[in-house]
C-alpha cells in the first residue's frame, strides 16, 4: 500500500465515482480501477461493491475511508514539517455560517497575505456537525459556537461574545422586547443550531411564548425575513443590525451571551496556524465592534 493509492481512494469517495475521480486526477478510469484493486489486495478488504453502478463503498470501505483520511493527514503533517519554509502548510477550517458571513473572510485574507504558502480549506456546518468533524480528525480547527462542555483533548479560545437581541422591523408593534415577541409573528432560528437551542432556553427563562410562522437555518435568512416585515426574531448582536429598518432590543437584563470561538487540539502539528487564525479573528472582531469582555478560555 502506498500513499498515492490512498489519495486515489479518497478522490473516488469524494467525487462519487471512478470516472469522476479519473477526470479530476487526469487518469484513465481503468488506471483508477487497477489502483483500487491493488489497494484492496494490500489491505485484504473488499472496499467497493462493484455490483452497483457506479460502485459504492462496502461497510469495510466506509470504515477504511476514515482511516485513510487520518493516514493522509499524518503524512501531510510530516511532509510539511520537513519543508524549509516554516510558513508553508495546510489548515483545514470548519466554521458556522454566521462566522462566514461576518468575521472569517477578512481574517482569512490577512492570514493569506502574511502566509501566502499556507493552503487553507474551508467547510461550513452547524456547531454540532463541526464538533463531530473535528473529533473525527477531518478538520484541524472549528470556528464554532461556545459550549460549557468542551470535548476532552480540545481547547476553546473565545473570539467574541455577542448579546442575544430581539430583532424587529422598524414598524413592528411593541414598546419593549416582551411585547415585540408576544404581539408579532415569530421567525424562529433553527433549533438544530446551537444558538437556536440557546434562544429557546432564553425564551423559556423569560416566560415568553411566541407564535412561530417559519423556521430558518441561517442568520442571513432571518435578517431578510425580518427586514421584509414578516416577523420578529432573536439573534446574536452584530454590526449588520445597525440599520434604520430594524429595531433592536436586548433579550432581558442582562441578555444571554453567545460565545464564538476557535476549538482545536492544542497538541496538533498545525497549532501555530490555529493560533495565527485566532489572532486575526480577534483583530477583526475588534474592528467590527463585535468584541466584548471574553469568557475564560476552556
Amino acid at each position: 500500500m502506498d500513499v498515492k493509492s490512498l489519495y486515489t481512494f479518497i478522490a473516488v469517495v469524494d467525487h462519487g465515482s471512478f470516472a469522476q475521480a479519473a477526470e479530476a486526477l487526469d487518469l484513465s478510469a481503468s488506471a483508477i480501477s487497477v489502483q483500487m484493486r491493488g489497494l484492496e489486495a494490500d489491505v485484504d478488504m473488499r472496499l467497493f461493491d462493484r455490483s452497483r453502478r457506479p460502485p459504492v463503498l462496502t461497510h469495510e470501505g466506509r470504515d477504511f475511508i476514515e482511516r485513510a483520511r487520518e493516514v493522509i493527514a499524518i503524512w501531510e503533517d510530516l511532509s510539511h514539517s520537513l519543508r524549509r519554509d516554516s510558513n508553508a502548510g495546510k489548515l483545514r477550517i470548519g466554521a458556522v455560517h454566521t462566522a462566514v458571513s461576518t468575521l472569517l473572510p477578512a481574517a482569512l485574507r490577512r492570514l493569506r497575505e502574511s502566509h501566502p504558502n499556507l493552503e487553507m480549506r474551508l467547510t461550513t456546518g452547524l456547531a454540532h456537525e463541526l464538533d463531530a468533524t473535528l473529533r473525527a480528525g477531518l478538520i484541524d480547527v472549528a470556528l464554532t459556537t461556545g459550549t460549557t462542555e468542551v470535548a476532552t483533548g480540545f481547547v476553546f479560545h473565545t473570539i467574541s461574545a455577542q448579546r442575544l437581541v430581539v430583532l424587529a422591523h422598524a414598524g413592528a408593534k411593541g414598546a419593549d422586547f416582551r411585547e415585540l415577541l408576544q404581539h408579532n409573528p415569530y421567525v424562529r432560528f433553527s433549533r438544530q443550531a446551537r444558538v437556536g437551542e440557546m434562544v429557546e432556553r432564553a425564551l423559556e427563562h423569560n416566560g415568553i411564548q411566541v407564535q412561530t410562522v417559519m423556521e430558518v437555518d441561517t442568520q442571513d435568512g432571518v435578517l431578510a425575513l425580518v427586514a421584509a416585515g414578516l416577523g420578529v426574531s432573536v439573534v446574536p448582536e452584530h454590526p449588520k443590525l445597525q440599520n434604520p429598518q430594524f429595531r433592536v432590543m436586548p433579550l432581558g437584563d442582562p441578555p444571554p451571551l453567545r460565545l464564538l470561538g476557535l476549538m482545536f487540539d492544542p497538541t496538533s502539528p498545525r497549532r501555530r496556524f490555529c493560533d495565527l487564525l485566532c489572532e486575526e479573528l480577534r483583530r477583526e472582531a475588534v474592528d467590527m465592534g463585535m468584541s466584548v469582555p471574553a469568557a475564560p478560555e476552556s
